[in-house]
């Protein structure tokens, strides 16, 4: 279970990379004082993020068994 929780972790922290850029703009309107109604994300960003985690559980499930 700890394996399978890292590379949980793992695959979330290679997912979120390339949002890295869209939440420092989001970061900096907020230190900014602009409030926005919604904060549209890129559904690429998403599905890049779910596969990511997808396939490092996939590894340490291999790797565990």
């Amino acid at each position: 279970m700890l394996v399978l929780c890292s590379f949980a972790l793992i695959g979330l922290t290679i997912g979120m990379y390339p949002s890295r850029k869209l939440f420092t703009v989001w970061a900096h309107e907020i230190n900014n004082g602009v409030t926005r109604e919604r904060y549209d994300y890129p559904r690429s960003h998403l599905a890049f993020c779910g596969v990511s985690v997808l396939v490092m559980l996939a590894a340490a499930f291999l790797l565990t068994h």
